[in-house]
């Protein structure tokens, strides 16, 4: 080898050796920067610990595996959230977008069975939740891919530890994130255009009295699916109006599944959230609901459903929400020594148009209903009602077919001590009324109709108090060649402290009444 050769070979050498090894020491540096970062400047309420820190300049890949990440927060010095992994990896950093264009360009962020856990205390105040804009981060990012791989939440309550909400096997998968200055501003401070979720075992708490579990769900961008879905009301009855200070509802709703498709959250223009789908379907939804008439009267306002629409916090635009083979049953205990009325809805098929507080007029929300009214007779609803009407204009037409009255005694013996026999034929009526009064027409056709009052015992007929009543009832509705009778009731009064259900029924009640009476 020539004496040129030899130095040729002595030079590439050297500036081979000085690459690598200022490649290992690039590493080594930035690998303490990052460490000395995790140790030294995080917030003094956060304490992270981690077996081991792994960095490749070359692959531009970064991973920690065995992360314990506790933070105590400002208020109290027990710790209200703790955060564990398996390992976090990030694959595919750009490092000329973060050098030149003050963009960090990520390939793909992955977390491996992370284990989120909430203390959550009520005495924090609010302004420690809250995110500043003036101080937050002023790069822009993109990343590629994030996956989240067999995750965990659970959130406690900060002094009982009690479970407050809890869901298992979380994956998660979100493609072409964004989060830039026009992001930031959002309520959901970022961007992306695919996503991919499913868990199971979820269970929260509702509130104070209620909780709601799902046992799996599959979520994306195209169809939402969730599983056996419940919600129940944590006390039994008995104990429910032992601890309420006014009536409410004891809940028993039970699903089969619900889908929801191509489901949107985003941003509307006036800063709200707001969530779109083209449908939602209920499957074989059970819901039985139990009311304590024994306990104090509720004196709040109910309103109707076109305002509690109106009043959402959030925009809602649902086109459509089909409820397939549905029951419904309602009971209420008006006397101690009795047991609960009943009514049921069996075979329940809904079909709810713009169930929306975004559209303009003409456009109403439309109730469409087919059920089997005490699981025997057939009955038709069609309940109208426009959002955007102040006044809560609305219109409830029914049509029913052969009833005996007799399915109506499980109701009447317990709350009215009364029972009725005879049949009704068919019956139509149809209500209109705003928030105030309403109007209804009512027809029917029926036959052998009386209405026998009983004892206070619910056993024994009083005779007497039977003859009274039936001196003013029409035992059949033909009169002459007609054999339906046709009647209107005009301005009845809506006990406004009263629900939306109580409002169709007394409204029901009066075309009854007016009709069956002298």
């Amino acid at each position: 080898m020539t004496q040129e050769k030899r130095k040729t070979v002595i030079i590439a050498g050297s500036v081979l050796f000085v690459l690598i090894a200022g490649y290992f020491i690039t590493q080594y540096i930035v690998k303490s920067k990052i460490e000395s970062f995790l140790t030294n400047k995080l917030p003094d309420t956060v304490e992270l610990t981690y077996s081991d820190l792994t960095i490749s300049l070359l692959r531009a890949n970064l991973e920690i595996t065995n992360v314990h990440l506790t933070n105590s927060g400002k208020t109290v010095d027990k710790p209200n959230g703790i955060v564990q992994l398996e390992k976090l990896s990030v694959s595919g950093l750009g490092y000329w977008g973060v050098l030149a264009n003050n963009l960090i360009s990520i390939e793909e962020i992955s977390l491996e069975k992370p284990k989120v856990t909430y203390y959550h205390n009520p005495l924090i105040p609010e302004e420690e939740y809250k995110f500043s804009q003036s101080g937050s981060f002023d790069k822009d990012i993109n990343i590629k891919e994030f996956n989240l791989d067999k995750g965990q939440i659970r959130v406690l309550d900060f002094e009982t530890d009690s479970l407050k909400l809890q869901t298992e096997n979380i994956d998660l998968k979100l493609e072409k994130i964004v989060y830039n200055k026009s992001t930031k501003k959002h309520k959901i401070p970022i961007d992306f255009k695919n996503y991919h979720m499913s868990f199971t075992s979820f269970f929260a708490q509702m509130g104070t009295y209620e909780n709601v579990r799902i046992k799996s769900a599959k979520v994306n961008d195209k169809l939402t699916k969730l599983t056996d879905v419940s919600m129940l009301t944590k006390y039994s009855r008995e104990n429910l109006s032992q601890i309420i200070p006014v009536e409410r509802d004891h809940y028993n709703l039970n699903i089969d599944s619900l889908t929801i498709k191509k489901p949107l959250l985003e941003t509307a223009s006036n800063s709200k959230l707001h969530f779109l789908t083209k449908q939602i379907d209920f499957y074989q939804p059970v819901f039985k609901v139990y009311r304590d008439k024994l306990v104090a009267d509720d004196e709040s306002i109910k309103p109707l459903y076109s305002k509690m629409l109106r009043d959402l916090n959030f925009d809602l635009t649902v086109e459509n929400i089909k409820i397939h083979e549905g029951f419904i049953s309602y009971e209420e205990k008006v006397k101690a020594d009795k047991k609960a009325g009943l009514v049921s809805f069996a075979d329940f098929n809904g079909d709810f148009s713009q169930v929306s507080n975004t559209y303009l007029e003409p456009t109403k929300t439309v109730l469409n209903i087919n059920t089997l009214f005490m699981e025997q007779t057939p009955l038709h609803v069609v309940w109208t009602f426009d959002v955007n009407n102040p006044s809560d204009l609305f219109e409830f037409r029914a049509e029913m077919g052969e009833l005996q009255a007799s399915y109506l005694n499980s109701f009447t013996k317990s709350n009215l001590n009364v029972r009725v026999e005879g049949q009704l034929d068919k019956t139509y009526f149809t209500i209109s009324g705003t928030d105030d009064l309403s109007d209804i027409d009512f027809k029917v056709k029926y036959k052998a109709f009386d209405i026998i009052a009983l004892q206070e015992d619910g056993k024994e007929k009083n005779k007497f108090l039977s003859d009274v009543i039936n001196i003013f009832v029409s035992t059949n509705s033909q009169s002459g060649d007609d054999i339906f009778k046709e009647v209107t009731k005009t301005n009845i009064e809506r006990q406004k402290t009263q629900s939306v259900f109580n409002f169709i029924w007394i409204s029901t009640r009066a075309g009854l009444l007016k009709a069956m009476t002298f």
